[in-house]
């Protein structure tokens, strides 16, 4: 198994961690996919939901950025998966 690669100095409120792991499919012919992880910060300890909700959209809006910043310092990958709990 490859290990993920730990993307680094790209950041945001939401963001804990970003890596780029490798996914391999069941048939070896079809190749792999890169796949970035964007792991969640947990913010349901925050104040009010207002707040959750704000950080959550401000997420999103950035999203277009945060997933180019990663492509210029790790190249392309197929799929962006984000991780909360």
């Amino acid at each position: 198994m490859l290990e993920p690669r730990q993307i680094h100095n790209i950041t945001h409120p939401f963001i804990d961690s970003i890596y780029l792991k490798k996914e391999f499919g069941a048939d070896i012919s079809t190749g792999s996919l890169d796949i970035l992880v964007i792991e969640a910060k947990r913010i349901s300890t925050m104040a009010s939901k207002e707040e959750r909700d704000g950080l959550l959209l401000s997420f999103l809006a950035d999203l277009d950025l945060i997933k180019d910043a990663v492509e210029s310092k790790a190249g392309k990958f197929n799929r962006v998966d984000i991780k909360y709990c």
